[in-house]
């Protein structure tokens, strides 16, 4: 087995989403060919993790329509990562890798509390970190948490896996043409405000340095593709 500390460390950021079908019901299909792929590389990296929680309650969503308080809302929604990250390390546990989860809101039954000191002992053990509660603070986005934990974990790359192939001059949901980037420069998505990550995750890789390589995590092999292919998605760095 590979010496965990020679692997290419990649924080992945995966939506809710992956745990619903098409027609919004919950399943585990996405999850597992997700896990299989990680499977497949650990060899040669090592993931850390960030889940959202949308699949359960966005608070600038079903907060609002609620009638919740912003504070409030966002609490619901780091609770609701929380429940996404226990079923990723079950999923992972039932098919052999070993993941760790770190809660950034207490909760010693779920998780352990999120520590560099936890982080690094999860990556000197070889195990998959799956990072939960955000921040532990409302107002910062999942995004923004994501940038957060790979500068802790020291990636290479964040992988935001979304719904669509990567970062377009316009939304392809709306624009039929829409043309994809293959490459923005963080200064560039500061700028113009590309709304596939929020405006305080941009400032702080850039301010660091971070790359982070935006996919469709729900196409054939994904992950495989991002690992072996340099151009694949759109590259902000």
């Amino acid at each position: 087995m590979a010496d965990p500390m020679n692997k290419k460390r990649i924080l992945l950021k995966l939506t809710g989403e992956i745990f619903l079908a098409k027609d919004g019901t919950s399943t585990p299909e996405n999850v597992l060919t997700i896990i299989h792929q990680i499977k497949e590389l650990s060899d040669s990296f090592q993931f850390g993790i960030v889940i959202g929680g949308g699949n359960f309650f966005r608070g600038s969503q079903h907060g609002v329509k609620m009638g919740i308080r912003s504070p409030v809302g966002h609490q619901i929604g780091m609770l609701a990562t929380m429940m996404n990250g226990l079923m990723l390390k079950d999923l992972f546990e039932q098919h052999g890798l070993s993941a760790e989860l770190l809660c950034a809101m207490p909760s010693p039954e779920i998780g352990k509390p999120i520590s560099q000191q936890t982080i690094n002992e999860a990556l000197h053990g070889g195990r998959i970190l799956i990072f939960t509660g955000g921040t532990g603070n409302p107002f910062f986005t999942t995004d923004t948490n994501a940038v957060l934990r790979a500068l802790q974990i020291g990636a290479h790359e964040i992988w935001k896996g979304t719904s669509v192939d990567g970062v377009y001059t316009t939304d392809p949901r709306i624009n039929t043409n829409a043309q994809l980037l293959k490459t923005v420069t963080l200064t560039q998505a500061l700028e113009q405000k590309l709304g596939v990550m929020d405006l305080t995750a941009y400032a702080m890789a850039e301010q660091y340095k971070q790359k982070i390589r935006v996919f469709n995590i729900f196409g054939k092999d994904a992950l495989i593709n991002a690992a072996q292919d340099q151009h694949f998605g759109t590259l902000i760095g």
